[in-house]
This record gives C-alpha cells, sequence and structure tokens, in this order.
C-alpha cells in the first residue's frame, strides 16, 4: 500500500503566488513527493498553481475525516484546524507540525475587529489550537533555536517534557527539531523589467528600495517612508510590492491603510513611493527582486519581530540584495553579525535615511554585503534547512509519550484545550 501525506494548510492558500509562509507547504509536498508517498493538500480556497504529482482538496468535514483514515502522516502548520486536528489525534496517526510561526504571539496583531470580544474570542481559539497541536504532534519541526527553546517551555507547561522523553533523547530531538527556511538552490535569472522605464517616475538608474509583500499590522511602513520624504530630492525609489492583499476579496489591513494616507499626505505617492496592487507569482519574482538595489522591511519592537525571522528576507538574500531592517528584528543579529546589511534604530526616521545615504552612494559597501551574501546563502539552501523534514518523512513515528496521555493531569489539558475550541 502507498504511503500517503495530507497537509493541512490551514487558512493559508496555495496558489501561484506562495505568498510568504505559503511556500513551506509547497516544500513539504515537494520532501513527501520525493520520498514516495502519495500527496493531497486540504486548502481553503481554488488554487491555480499547477503541482504535478500532488491532489489539491478543498476542506470539507466528511471527506478531510476519509483522507485522515487513509494517511500515513497529517501534517499541519501554526494555524492548525482544529476538527482535523483532533480527529487525527483520536484516529492514532502519525501527527507532524510546521511551526513557521507561534500563532499565539503572532496573533497579537489581529486588529481587524469590531468588538474587543471579538478579539479576546480569537486568540482564545488560537491559544488553544496552539497548545492542541503541541500535545497531538509526534513530531515539531520550527524555523530556529530561539522559537525552539519558546516552544520547548509551553511543552514544559503542557507536560510534554517529561522523563520519558528525556530518557529516549536528552536534547529532545525526538519530539522538536530545526527546519529553517531556505532559498532556491538555482539562481534568480530576471526576464524584463517591472518598474525601470515602465513606471512613470521610476527611471533605468534610480536606486530601488524594495519592499517585498504585504504591509500587515505587525509592520511600520511608516517610519520608513518618513524616511523617503527626507530622500525625496535624490533618485530613491520605494516601492511597495504587492500591496493589495493577496486573499480574494480581502481588504489591506489598518496599516497598509496608514502608509497609503501618510505617502498621499507627503505628496510621495507615484513620486517617491510606490504601491504595486497585484502580487507577482512566485516563479516570477527574480524580476523585481534583480531590478532592486536593497531589500528593506520594517516592524514595530513588538514580540512578532523579536522573535520571528520575516519571510522575504530570505528573497532578498536569493537575490544578493543588502538588507535593511530595524535592531528589534530577530533576523537584525545574523544581518550584523555576517554584514549583510544595515541595521536601523527601530523607529528612527534620521537612521533610515542615513542607511539609505550610506548604501546608495557606497558602491564598494553593496559589493562587500553582496560577496557576504553569496558566502551566507550557502548555509541555507532548501535541501539543507529541511534535511530534518526529509529524515522524518523515510520513518515517520509516533512519540511513546502519547501512550500515557490517559495521565489525569494530562487528560484534563487536553480537554480544556479542546472545550476552548469547540465552545468558539
Amino acid at each position: 500500500m502507498k504511503k500517503k501525506a495530507t497537509i493541512f494548510t490551514g487558512l493559508v492558500n496555495v496558489d501561484k503566488n506562495l505568498v510568504g509562509t505559503a511556500v513551506i507547504y509547497k516544500k513539504i509536498a515537494d520532501i513527501f513527493l520525493k520520498e514516495g508517498y502519495e500527496v493531497v493538500m486540504v486548502i481553503p480556497e481554488e488554487t491555480d498553481l499547477n503541482f504535478p504529482g500532488v491532489n489539491f482538496e478543498l476542506y470539507e468535514e466528511e471527506k478531510n475525516k476519509k483522507m485522515i483514515n487513509s494517511s500515513s502522516v497529517v501534517v499541519f502548520g501554526a494555524y492548525p484546524p482544529t476538527r482535523p486536528l483532533i480527529y487525527a489525534y483520536q484516529e492514532n496517526k502519525v501527527i507532524m507540525t510546521y511551526l513557521w510561526s507561534i500563532a499565539p504571539i503572532g496573533s497579537l496583531e489581529f486588529k481587524d475587529f469590531k468588538k474587543k470580544k471579538d478579539q479576546v474570542d480569537l486568540h482564545r481559539f488560537i491559544t488553544a489550537s496552539y497548545n492542541l497541536s503541541l500535545l497531538f504532534s509526534d513530531k515539531i519541526f520550527c524555523r530556529d533555536s530561539s522559537i525552539r527553546n519558546l516552544v520547548l517551555g509551553s511543552l514544559i507547561s503542557l507536560g510534554r517534557l517529561n522523563l520519558e522523553n528525556y530518557l529516549e533523547d536528552k536534547k529532545f530531538r525526538n519530539l522538536i527539531e530545526e527546519a529553517p527556511f531556505g532559498i532556491e538552490n538555482k539562481k534568480p535569472d530576471s526576464v524584463k523589467n517591472i518598474y525601470r522605464g515602465v513606471y512613470k517616475n521610476i527611471k533605468e538608474d534610480d536606486f530601488i528600495l524594495l519592499w517585498n509583500g504585504g504591509v500587515w499590522n505587525w509592520n511600520d511602513g511608516e517610519t520608513l517612508i518618513r524616511a523617503m520624504e527626507k530622500l525625496k530630492k535624490e533618485r530613491i525609489k520605494l516601492i511597495f510590492q504587492g500591496f493589495k492583499h493577496p486573499g480574494k476579496g480581502k481588504k489591506i489591513s489598518w496599516k497598509a491603510k496608514k502608509c497609503l494616507d501618510l505617502a498621499k499626505k507627503l505628496g510621495l505617492e507615484g513620486e517617491n513611493v510606490f504601491f504595486t496592487q497585484e502580487w507577482v507569482p512566485y516563479e516570477q519574482r527574480s524580476d523585481f527582486l534583480l531590478e532592486s538595489d536593497v531589500g528593506v522591511v520594517s516592524s514595530p519592537d513588538i514580540p512578532e519581530a523579536n522573535l520571528f525571522f520575516k519571510t522575504r528576507v530570505y528573497d532578498y538574500f536569493w537575490a544578493e540584495l543588502p538588507v535593511i531592517l530595524n535592531d528589534c528584528e530577530a533576523f537584525a543579529e545574523t544581518i550584523k553579525t555576517k554584514k549583510l546589511g544595515l541595521i536601523s534604530k527601530t523607529g528612527d526616521v534620521e537612521d533610515w535615511a542615513r542607511n539609505i545615504r550610506t548604501l546608495r552612494r557606497n558602491k564598494g559597501l553593496r559589493q562587500e554585503i553582496k560577496s557576504n551574501i553569496r558566502k551566507y546563502k550557502k548555509e541555507i539552501k532548501w535541501e539543507k534547512t529541511l534535511k530534518p523534514i526529509q529524515e522524518f518523512a523515510q520513518d515517520p513515528q509516533k512519540v511513546q509519550d502519547k501512550k500515557g496521555f490517559s495521565n489525569p493531569l494530562l487528560k484534563k489539558i487536553i480537554d480544556s484545550n479542546i472545550d476552548v475550541v469547540k465552545d468558539i
């Protein structure tokens, strides 16, 4: 009988755009295909992605159960759909979770609510689903050592950092391992210009700053726009690539609206700051990456920035773009230590303007940074970063401690979290 892996992407749609974290689901599917699995991916919306070997299914309760019943491994992400997760556990399936975010932290900036109660209820639900994913998973993968340490703390509270798991593996690698994001092995190749000589007011020799991807509630594009006001007499352009929300019919975030309003107020929109509406398909992203000079992203000093590497930065590295981001960002230490770009003081307009100007005027520095990025790229190829997942796929095993979940204390923890997700 052929092995089967069913991957639930939750609310993350997997289409030609492969926005942000959607990439990891495709990479996980690639691994299971390579290891001889039949792969089914359960998604929230219809897809336009041609992915040979993967069967796409829309989320539907009864169909989900049938797919889980026939699966060798069931895979979930950072925001797992709870009913399939609970059902997979009840059916004693091998469950793998990839934490591309720590949901209770990442969701703190979900602010698009009319009533605070709705926000509170959603956060309770997300926290409970996170707890259940940690309780039910036979193997957890996360993006880096700091996230792993945070999850180990959660596992202590949930009773899973126990003596049984410790005696099996004193590093707890049997339960949780790092499997970082990565970059493609192939080199980016440009086919055409998207901005230079195409957009009005973007000239062939302009210095282009690229903000690749959406402006979410946990970003701070306003500081960067204010820095652009100080640079408006120079040949520097800031492009928000993919400003429109990638979800069908979804509005831009309130932070994105504030960026747009500020750029208009300062008279920068269409002059020095540009908001491109459509997302470029993932396989064509090298065009706008290679056309740019520097990759940027800015966030406030909040846990989401402190703990999580921004996925868009990996694209900057792939295209060998020097990076500028804030000193509060999780990536800041790597960029500073390996000299992959410049670090700005969080929220400091003058420092942002200074760093942008430095990179524009110092071609030698840009070339040095590009050389450093080329060296760093060898460390973050997908086949290297996701090797632990490949090893798991070769011989997926249930963790022994789950047999002891009849323990009254653990059972109470499980039941209390199930009650939350059922009630909300």
